[in-house]
């Protein structure tokens, strides 16, 4: 690559990704080499026979489509998380000059180079592809890692028309979603705003939590136990890792409250009619997964589950209240409550998790939000 352009961008955003990424990356790549290559099964096994598992393990990721499917979700995770940080990165003050020195060249040499510094971010995912390649031309396996290059070439194609269009775009031009645009007449309630500022602002932030809830959907952990009807315990920690999903969007909630809504606690509303407000967005927020437990369960089951997926949700909202902190102390704090609360559910405390919650997540409200920052 003689062009000093294409290798510009390499140095600043695909080496600046892998240094701030290096850690998942790392463990990624041990958890993958550990389990195909190192796995241990119970009990005394001959050399040939653990050879055996190892070949057989190393072809079902090359010859099952579900194995692929899940390999097509987490390489569609990588990438956007991949142009969320080179999209961060261009909006940066220090990275400006790279508007001018790639919009001197022409609209394909644009292109291409873009689509180099995606192909080098995305040499992980490809060096597996080639791995799947190896393996299947030795089995006879052509398909899946034919469809999983070209698949990996789309998306690396996708990824340099983002940021082509990113560069050549004026830079006081802002972007018009569709969805503003057609809803511009359109009276918005309170508790739409929010919904209406994750259109305009966070699409991507909302597209992976709908992503991680449909891998937790598709997993089959709801059916996880022999008689689900009656043991509710892998539902309702299915239904808690589907609030624990959304909990950055609630946090961006809690930030775009502080910034832009904070003149609506000078508003004459009672705390009942915030939780309300409150409860009423995270519905609309939550909708695809309510429908879907409507659809998939048995009223009797609804009956606890669609309440405590919305009470676990206004709680990890009335935290924010309760304790105005950063993203990386409000995970922490999170994760260690939802751990709590998972522990609650395997030894049968579902039912009484949710008033719980619900009196905990008032109170929270109650206290805080008036005194918030």
């Amino acid at each position: 690559m003689k062009h000093p352009v294409p290798v510009l961008l390499t140095r600043v955003f695909s080496y600046g990704f892998y240094k701030v990424h290096a850690g998942m990356l790392l463990f990624l790549f041990v958890t993958f080499v550990s389990y195909a290559f190192f796995i241990n099964t119970a009990g005394d096994v001959l050399p040939s026979a653990m050879a055996y598992f190892q070949q057989l393990i190393t072809i079902t990721l090359v010859s099952n489509p579900l194995i692929l499917l899940f390999f097509f979700i987490a390489c569609l995770l990588y990438n956007m998380k991949s142009w969320q940080y080179v999209l961060s990165q261009l909006s940066a003050p220090e990275q400006q000059f790279i508007f001018y020195s790639t919009n001197a060249m022409r609209p394909g040499k644009q292109f291409f180079s873009w689509f180099f510094v995606q192909l080098h971010i995305n040499i992980p995912a490809f060096a597996y592809g080639v791995f799947a390649l190896f393996i299947g031309i030795l089995w006879q396996h052509y398909l899946l890692p034919v469809l999983l290059f070209v698949y990996l070439l789309l998306l690396t194609a996708a990824g340099a028309l983002i940021y082509f269009r990113q560069v050549n775009r004026f830079a006081d031009q802002s972007s018009s979603p569709v969805l503003l645009w057609i809803s511009r007449q359109w009276k918005k309630p309170l508790p739409t705003i929010f919904l209406f500022h994750i259109a305009a602002r966070h699409k991507l932030s909302y597209a992976i939590t709908k992503a991680i809830t449909m891998l937790i959907i598709g997993s089959g952990l709801f059916q996880l136990l022999e008689n689900p009807q009656r043991d509710l315990r892998a539902a309702g920690a299915s239904v808690l890792f589907i609030a624990l999903a959304h909990s950055v969007l609630v946090f961006q909630e809690q930030d775009f409250e502080r910034h832009y809504l904070r003149f609506t606690r000078n508003f004459p509303y009672s705390i009942p009619r915030v939780y309300l407000s409150s409860v009423l967005t995270h519905v609309l927020l939550l909708l695809p997964e309510l429908t879907w437990l409507l659809l998939a369960f048995a009223p009797t089951m609804n009956v606890i589950l669609v309440p405590s997926l919305i009470v676990y949700v206004q709680l990890l909202r009335s935290i924010c209240y309760r304790y105005p902190i950063t993203m990386r102390s409000y995970l922490s704090v999170i994760f260690l409550l939802f751990g709590f609360l998972f522990w609650c559910i395997m030894f049968g405390g579902l039912y009484w998790l949710f008033p719980c919650c619900f009196i905990a997540s008032a109170l929270f409200t109650a206290q805080g939000y008036y005194r918030q920052e």
